[in-house]
């Protein structure tokens, strides 16, 4: 073992066994303290080979032993067990990538003489973090690429690589080559753990996911490529397995890919200035969050669900242009799947609108037409500014003197009250409408306020606000004769709502008296006579 210089090496004056004992042990431990590898090293290692990840923490080097001596990059390692030592050289390429050359386990007197013994030809090993935090990957897709196998290139049809919504994924898609053998159609989603430069050449690493491909273990996970920047294209190769062993140049390796650049062309595509000068957006209930660019051509919608990816979407192509409704050809990116898009915007009032998002398309061309896009039959996303004002835009109310109301989910009274029956008063138009349900010695109060209306094919439309509270719905109606059928929803407009039947506010209005027939000169035309909204019900249940 090598003493450091520091240590007095004069012997204590009085030589009895003791105060040896106790002498040697601050050697032992000012020696041992002074060979620690350096904390951001400490965790578990993954080396390709190992069946138990290293343990690198203060002087220990797992089941190498223990670090009696170092000199910058220079280590000296005890193996007790073997009753040897070895000098090992680590390279920090990054936080979660080493690099190590050792020599031969031997018996050495210090650090000098192991490490005289260590070869530039020494086998050089890789391990990588086992733990390491996900990275932004050193380019961004989406490219083309030909690949080569057993030095033949599958180029026709060209393979694909797409960026995620997570900057530090990248999705490779294989195609298969009829005249390349063992080339297949694939794909391997890789999220990147380390970047370095080193001289000319450029490294990455990257963790295979597990829910794309046969990735059984770990050495079937880690891989490592070498490549080099051409401009708006790259050369890269992909070492064999879980190691960067062998990759000296980006045209020599295991898989040798040629990528691409694809180049959207944006010939100033830009979404409705409506919409857009209202930034931000939300969903009824808040599920999703829509922010739209400064430049008015791409939006991030945000999901609160951690289940579910948050997506990207950038205009490419106008299709069409109303006062109401614009429809354009989108690229967008929902965690690792992408493709072009065919989007509609609809204004149904200052601060509400709808988007219908279509299926994903390999090409601009094929968004908006079927089979990937059939008008209408794509749902309705039901959003409002983040500060929807309130308006007097409530239906208003033929006056009577009874209606009958039967709900079929109305909070929790439904389940504690069977019969209902109302009387109204008055004849008023309001922005806020009152729903009062007793029964017994129960009482319930849902009091909405208006943000909006509007009509469509023979429905009307009004979304609300819960008052005193963040919740939003939107009210589905249709009349015939003397009975309207309404449903509440909390997360949409949905088109496929039964009205009175369907929904998560379920209720059918009976009109009776005689100025259901006659209308205020004030009243909307949107809304038919027998709609019971904008003034106070007052719900009795006997029971």
């Amino acid at each position: 073992m090598v003493i450091s210089t520091s240590v007095d090496m004069r012997l204590p004056a009085r030589r009895d066994v003791r105060t040896l004992y106790v002498f040697l042990l601050s050697v032992h431990v000012t020696a041992s303290y002074r060979c620690q590898f350096p904390i951001r090293w400490t965790g578990l290692w993954f080396q390709k080979g190992l069946e138990s990840p290293i343990r690198i923490e203060g002087d220990k080097f797992s089941w190498r032993g223990k670090c009696v001596d170092s000199e910058g990059a220079l280590f000296l390692i005890d193996d007790s067990k073997l009753g040897c030592s070895r000098c090992v050289v680590i390279y920090e390429k990054h936080p979660s990538v080493l690099q190590y050359r050792e020599t031969f386990c031997e018996k050495h007197k210090n650090l000098d003489e192991a490490c005289s013994k260590l070869s530039v030809d020494a086998h050089l090993h890789s391990i990588f973090r086992v733990d390491a935090a996900p990275v932004p990957c050193p380019f961004e897709g989406p490219f083309t690429f030909s690949y080569s196998r057993d030095h033949i290139e599958c180029k026709y049809p060209l393979s694909i690589i797409e960026s995620c919504t997570d900057p530090s994924k990248l999705l490779f898609r294989f195609q298969a080559c009829v005249d390349v053998p063992n080339s297949e159609r694939s794909e391997e989603e890789l999220t990147c753990v380390a970047s370095w430069k080193e001289g000319s050449a450029q490294y990455m690493v990257g963790r295979m996911n597990k829910n794309h491909g046969l990735f059984e273990k770990d050495e079937d996970l880690y891989r490592c490529f070498i490549y080099d920047n051409l401009s708006d294209s790259y050369i890269m190769s992909q070492s064999a397995d879980a190691t960067c062993d062998g990759l000296v140049s980006p045209r020599e390796g295991y898989r040798i890919m040629r990528l691409t650049k694809i180049k959207h062309s944006n010939t100033g595509c830009q979404f409705p200035g409506w919409i857009t000068s209202q930034r931000f957006w939300h969903t009824l209930d808040y599920s999703r969050s829509f922010d739209f660019s400064r430049e008015n051509n791409s939006f991030c919608i945000n999901q609160l669900n951690p289940d579910y990816p948050d997506s990207r979407v950038t205009c490419v192509k106008e299709i069409r242009n109303s006062l109401n409704t614009t429809v354009v050809v989108a690229y967008s990116t929902s965690g690792c799947n992408n493709g072009f898009v065919c989007v509609s915007f609809h204004r149904r009032d200052e601060h509400i609108a709808e988007l219908q998002i279509g299926n994903f398309a390999r090409n601009i061309e094929d968004a908006c037409i079927p089979p990937v896009h059939v008008s209408g039959f794509q749902d309705y996303i039901t959003l409002v500014t983040a500060s929807t004002p309130n308006t007097d835009h409530c239906p208003a109310l033929a006056e009577t003197n009874g209606l009958r109301i039967e709900p079929g989910k109305l909070s929790s009274l439904s389940e504690k009250c069977s019969k209902y029956v109302t009387a109204m008063v008055g004849c008023r138009s309001d922005s806020s409408l009152k729903l009062l349900m007793t029964c017994a010695s129960y009482q319930d109060e849902k009091r909405f306020q208006c943000h909006g209306t509007w009509e469509e094919k023979g429905r009307n439309y009004l979304i609300t606000g819960l008052i005193e509270s963040r919740q939003k719905f939107c009210f589905v109606f249709s009349s015939s004769s003397r009975v309207t059928r309404m449903s509440g929803l909390h997360d949409t407009c949905s088109r496929n709502v039964q009205p009175g039947i369907t929904g998560n506010l379920t209720f059918n209005i009976t009109a009776a008296g005689e100025c259901d027939y006659t209308l205020s000169p004030a009243i909307s035309p949107v809304i038919s006579v027998g709609l019971a909204l904008g003034a106070i019900l007052t719900l009795t249940v006997n029971g």
